[in-house]
């Protein structure tokens, strides 16, 4: 999850208590760290931390604006599946 007061510990003892009794229990909190600049300039880009979204969501939306900073354009999904299939002769 992700922290949301300054008191995180307190955020999640509502869940915890529905999973009462439990052996054991970890609780790490980790800074969720962002890039600077944008990097066109350095033409040095890095992606964001990754976070608690479910199936990598924002992990893929970071990687396609990564893709925009660097090329200048949108990713074409379809286009790459059209050069895909020039490249293996499929149809």
């Amino acid at each position: 999850t992700t922290v949301e007061t300054k008191e995180p510990k307190k955020e999640i003892k509502p869940a915890l208590e529905l999973l009462e009794p439990i052996e054991q229990k970890f609780v790490s909190i980790s800074d969720l760290f962002v890039p600077k600049d944008l990097g066109t300039e350095s033409q040095i880009f890095i992606s964001r931390a990754y976070d608690a979204t479910t199936h990598f969501e924002t992990t893929c939306d970071d990687i396609k604006d990564i893709y925009k900073r660097m090329t200048g354009s949108e990713f074409d999904f379809e286009e790459m599946k059209r050069k895909k299939n020039d490249i293996y002769g499929e149809d």
